[in-house]
């Protein structure tokens, strides 16, 4: 008897599920991407490895929408970040890159609540021209150093006077610690998206640091405002964000944007320029500044390319540098694309202020070297 209705009723839920998933444009996609790569720390430390994510970001992605009338949808978003090289998933959580869910119209824009990328972080991602890929461990212009050393470039968050990642961690309290939290993702967010009407689209977000009366856990409160025009050749945008002191980093801080890109068919390129203030017990300097400029040129299957740019402080910056340039970071490299969603890359990177750090500590300048294969799907 059960066997006699074990198959219509496996076929009725399965006729649902897919029926489901066709109302809510259920979409899986994401990227795969692991290299061998040498890397040499400034400290000294060689490392020969297979690398997750040594170009761009290791990710699956689930995404979709539900069409609610009138030009409305429901929207979300879920999107891990499992290592290629072991099957872990990350240290800042399992949906570490984007959990969400909002609504959109076309009349009037969209709303998202929950975690994402912030707008500056999109805009200099923009850029970057391979949306912040390749370079430092897959981290394109956005280089905020890693475990084994120190470092930064471009932001996509205030730095608060901090060097590494001390000063722009994501959450804090509890069992984190300064440093071990990335800058550019924002827990409990809320964002304003409008139109784009004429080229321009503005983004407004906020994220609760819900941090209490009496603090242990949570962050400082971040908001992140940006601007932007967009046409077939030019891509042209400012930011402005702000984050408050926590219970982890004792420090404010601000960080202005203005950056662009101009398509020229064959030959694309891209500049970005910043400016950071800091205050508070914790901040090491209270003022920054950053550049970058990058290029790309297709050339059949050939994509060579290379970024170049230089962070300065004042006070104490990376490598225990003061008042000067605590990076300048070099990245070439080249992808060629075996199809439309697979490429191989050769990437080189070099930070030239290791070797200028504090002697006892700091030895040569960090650098990496990856060959590797990418493939979207």
């Amino acid at each position: 008897m059960i066997m006699k209705y074990a198959f219509p009723i496996g076929a009725m839920l399965l006729g649902i599920s897919t029926s489901l998933m066709a109302q809510s444009g259920l979409k899986i996609s994401g990227e795969m991407d692991a290299g061998i790569q040498n890397y040499k720390s400034a400290n000294g430390n060689t490392l020969n490895r297979l690398q997750s994510g040594a170009f761009g970001a290791t990710r699956m992605i689930f995404s979709g929408n539900e069409d609610l009338g009138n030009g409305m949808q429901a929207n979300f978003m879920l999107e891990m970040a499992p290592a290629l090289d072991t099957g872990a998933t990350s240290r800042f959580g399992f949906f570490n890159r984007n959990a969400w869910v909002g609504l959109s119209g076309r009349q009037w824009g969209e709303v998202r609540l929950g975690r994402y990328l912030t707008g500056t972080a999109n805009l200099l991602c923009q850029v970057d021209l391979h949306w912040c890929a390749s370079g430092f461990n897959g981290t394109g212009i956005m280089y905020n150093g890693d475990l084994s050393t120190v470092g930064r470039w471009i932001s996509g968050s205030p730095g608060r006077g901090g060097n590494n990642n001390d000063g722009i961690s994501v959450f804090s309290g509890g069992t984190a610690a300064a440093g071990t939290a990335e800058s550019n993702r924002k827990n409990n967010s809320l964002q304003y998206t409008t139109p784009r009407v004429n080229g321009l689209q503005g983004k407004v977000m906020y994220s609760l640091g819900e941090a209490g009366r009496n603090p242990v856990n949570g962050s400082g409160d971040h908001v992140d405002l940006t601007l932007s025009y967009a046409s077939k050749q030019w891509f042209v945008g400012i930011g402005y964000a702000q984050v408050r002191p926590d219970p982890l980093w004792n420090a404010k801080g601000s960080l202005t944007s203005l950056g662009g890109t101009y398509d020229f068919g064959q030959l694309k390129v891209g500049a970005i320029y910043q400016h950071e203030t800091a205050s508070g017990a914790s901040a090491r300097w209270t003022r920054a500044n950053a550049w970058a400029v990058t290029a790309a040129y297709r050339a059949g299957a050939f994509e060579p390319y290379v970024k170049v740019g230089q962070h300065r402080t004042n006070g104490t910056g990376a490598y225990g540098i003061v008042d000067g340039a605590d990076a300048t970071v070099v990245n070439l490299g080249t992808l060629y694309r075996l199809s439309k969603r697979t490429a191989l890359y050769a990437d080189f990177v070099t930070d030239l202020k290791g070797s200028e750090g504090n002697p006892a500590v700091y030895k040569n300048d960090t650098r990496g070297i990856s060959l590797g294969l990418r493939h979207n799907f």
